[in-house]
Order: structure tokens, then sequence, then C-alpha cells
């Protein structure tokens, strides 16, 4: 599944708090992406700027379950 098939749940102040949601989402089943990140926190595309908001993508099938795991995590 590439990211154009995905659908934005949730955006983020930065690359970091998207994986932090990302880890909660995947810990519940929920396939999750965040653009721009390769392998990990630490492994993030350098060619996005510094305080750019990052988003957090899922499957269409997942949106609804995403979105109450995120509130059950305590993300938006």
């Amino acid at each position: 599944m590439t990211s154009e098939e995905m659908i934005t749940v949730a955006t983020f102040e930065n690359a970091l708090e998207a994986a932090i949601a990302r880890g909660a989402l995947e810990a519940e089943g929920i396939p999750a992406f965040v653009p721009g990140e390769t392998v990990g926190v630490f492994a993030v595309d350098r060619s996005i700027p510094p305080g750019t908001r990052a988003e957090l993508r899922v499957r269409p099938g997942d949106r609804d379950r995403a979105i109450a795991a995120l509130k059950r995590a305590g993300h938006r």
C-alpha cells in the first residue's frame, strides 16, 4: 500500500509526535504511516523543513478505529 492510498487521520506539530501516535495505532493492530519517515523516528526525511507539521495516515477502512484509538491514547 502506498501513502497515496492512505488518508490523514491526524496532524501533529512534528514528526516525533506523529511517530508516537503511529506507535499507539500499531499497538492496536492498525497499520499507520507518517510521510517523510523512513525507518523509525531517527531516520526522518531531511528534505522536510523543521517545523513542518506531520500527518498520520491510515487505510480508509481503518479511519474510525484509528480515530478512536488516538482518543483513547490521549492524542487529539
